[in-house]
């Protein structure tokens, strides 16, 4: 902020904790925190504003109309998410600096991949029909329970999240595989392969783990040929975005028992539909998109990542968690998630 101007942050969080209330105006009492949880707010206040705190699923079309055409002093988007991938497609103002929470989420997305990846592999959906009835069969095992030991995880995108994940998996003695753009090797991870040998590594995996970001290099990263590829009663997990599976796709390997199971935080279009046939398969968890929720102490650490922002912001330094406004990718040189390190693919419908 310079030549003594009031700055003016336009908070749109329809649908979060007020993390602002919370930790933000007692620390910054000379900024005006201006709350816009419905468009028509937004309208008003945008124009004027420096700063928008934002989520990615509140970034929609009419609001990046709004960013790129009415907000002439618009400086900067901080997403309170990691993945940015609806305003992707809605539409960045290409002045404005484009900051993400990567990092803060790492922990517990990993958990609940590993959470996924243990109920499939332990087949722990298969014994909630009995508890209901109340009937204690200790022979009622689906036929793709197996132990992770010794087992072969492959970890696609290797971030803050997927090196946690890795690390999680070796904790339960299975051989890690990593895949990154690069290739650089990672911690708790046997080997890491470009993203060019992808399809060349998936014969190996008894699983597999997407935690990347939806870019147009990754949609469908995860299509027909790519599923084929993977040895029979493999499991699919992921906690990152839908559309890097193609969802037809994983639905009629499942349904054709090539795969052993999936545990899906995430799909393709949400809300999932009621007539979508992974309501009704055995070998599938569903949660829905909750992954990266962390209760009080990950919202502390939230609020954390903004107040430092605000005053690197303040004082005309360099912020934290930058992204790339048309691609996604992180541009910090000591970024979570550096660019370097996150997988591509093929371009959407290439081979699939």
């Amino acid at each position: 902020m310079s030549g003594g101007r009031t700055l003016r942050v336009a908070v749109n969080l329809p649908s979060q904790v007020d993390i602002v209330d919370q930790a933000l105006q007692d620390d910054f009492p000379e900024v005006h925190f201006l709350k816009a949880r419905a468009y028509d707010e937004l309208a008003r206040v945008l124009p004027s504003c420096q700063v928008l705190i934002t989520n990615n699923s509140g970034y929609t079309a009419e609001v990046g109309r709004l960013a790129v055409r009415h907000a002439p002093v618009l400086e900067w988007i901080q997403f309170t998410t990691t993945g940015i991938d609806t305003a992707l497609r809605s539409g960045l103002p290409p002045g404005a600096v484009v900051t993400n929470m990567r990092g803060v989420r790492a922990e517990v997305l990993a958990t609940h991949a590993m959470a996924l990846l243990l109920g499939v592999m332990r087949g722990l959906h298969s014994f909630e029909p009995l508890r209901e009835r109340r009937q204690w069969q200790r022979d009622a095992m689906t036929p793709f329970t197996r132990a992770l030991e010794g087992g072969t995880l492959l970890v696609v995108g290797l971030g803050s999240i997927g090196r946690s994940i890795a690390r999680k998996a070796r904790a339960f003695e299975m051989r890690v595989v990593g895949v990154s753009r690069q290739g650089r090797s990672a911690p708790d991870c046997e080997r890491v392969v470009p993203h060019t040998q992808f399809r060349e590594v998936l014969p190996e995996a008894d699983a597999l783990v997407l935690a990347l970001p939806l870019t147009e290099e990754t949609f469908h990263l995860l299509g027909r040929n790519e599923l084929a590829r993977m040895k029979p009663g493999a499991v699919v997990v992921n906690i990152a975005r839908g559309g890097l599976i193609d969802e037809p796709a994983l639905i009629a390997a499942l349904q054709q028992g090539r795969l052993g199971g999936a545990g899906l935080d995430v799909v393709e279009s949400e809300p999932l539909a009621p007539d979508s046939p992974l309501w009704g398969m055995q070998n599938v968890l569903l949660t829905p998109h909750i992954a990266g929720r962390g209760g009080v102490e990950q919202d502390h650490r939230l609020a954390a990542l903004l107040a430092d922002n605000l005053r690197r912001f303040q004082a005309g330094r360099e912020l934290r968690n930058r992204v790339d406004a048309r691609t996604g990718l992180a541009l910090d040189a000591h970024a979570d998630h550096p660019a370097a390190d996150q997988p591509a693919a093929d371009p959407p419908g290439a081979g699939r």
